[in-house]
């Protein structure tokens, strides 16, 4: 169960920050109004909207909450790939990427702790140093796709994004009973 949300945080976290590293990039790609500035504007936006709105329920509806985050995060590439130059389209697509972002931390720190009663100190380190590890896989990833196929590149990195994003979302529907197990509690 620890090893599911340890490839859990690894998809999702490579698929956002593959694109996020180079989100000024993005924005000149869909002719953002606003460009970079408004970009992360509305990705903070949505970001700290969905922070708030998944605290009150992240312990009773984790598994639904992951699931839902990886689909939108999904649907916000998907919106980057067909609809982003449509006016307004890549304003939207951009504040719901954030909302999938927000509560990314919070929902696989969260996994990590229900899996382990005993060692969850380890436990906690391990899916934090993979999600660090995922940022450097992510951003290297990006760059080596923006050098060998230039101007698809960006293009490339949402693809990658995306491919993420479905496969974290189909091994968070495949073990739902990881994701639903009851908090575990700690011991003295």
């Amino acid at each position: 169960a620890i090893l599911v949300v340890i490839l859990l945080t690894f998809l999702s976290v490579t698929a956002h920050y593959a694109v996020y590293t180079y989100i000024a990039l993005l924005a000149d790609n869909v002719s953002l109004a606003g460009g970079i500035g408004a970009a992360l504007l509305l990705f903070g936006l949505g970001s700290v909207l969905s922070v708030v709105g998944s605290a009150s329920i992240i312990d009773a509806w984790l598994q639904p909450l992951v699931v839902a985050m990886l689909a939108l995060g999904a649907i916000a590439m998907v919106m980057f790939l067909v609809f982003a130059r449509v006016p307004g389209v890549a304003h939207v697509t951009f504040f719901l990427w954030g909302v999938s972002f927000g509560p990314l931390g919070a929902m696989y720190q969260t996994a990590i702790a229900r899996q382990a009663d005993r060692g969850r100190d380890v436990a906690t380190s391990l899916q934090s140093s993979v999600f660090n590890f995922s940022i450097m896989v992510a951003s290297w990833a990006g760059g080596v796709l923006l050098v060998k196929l230039a101007d698809g590149g960006v293009r490339a990195i949402v693809w990658l994004a995306l491919g993420c994003f479905a496969l974290a979302a189909l091994v968070a529907i495949g073990t739902e009973r990881t994701l639903r197990q009851t908090p575990v509690p700690p011991r003295d």
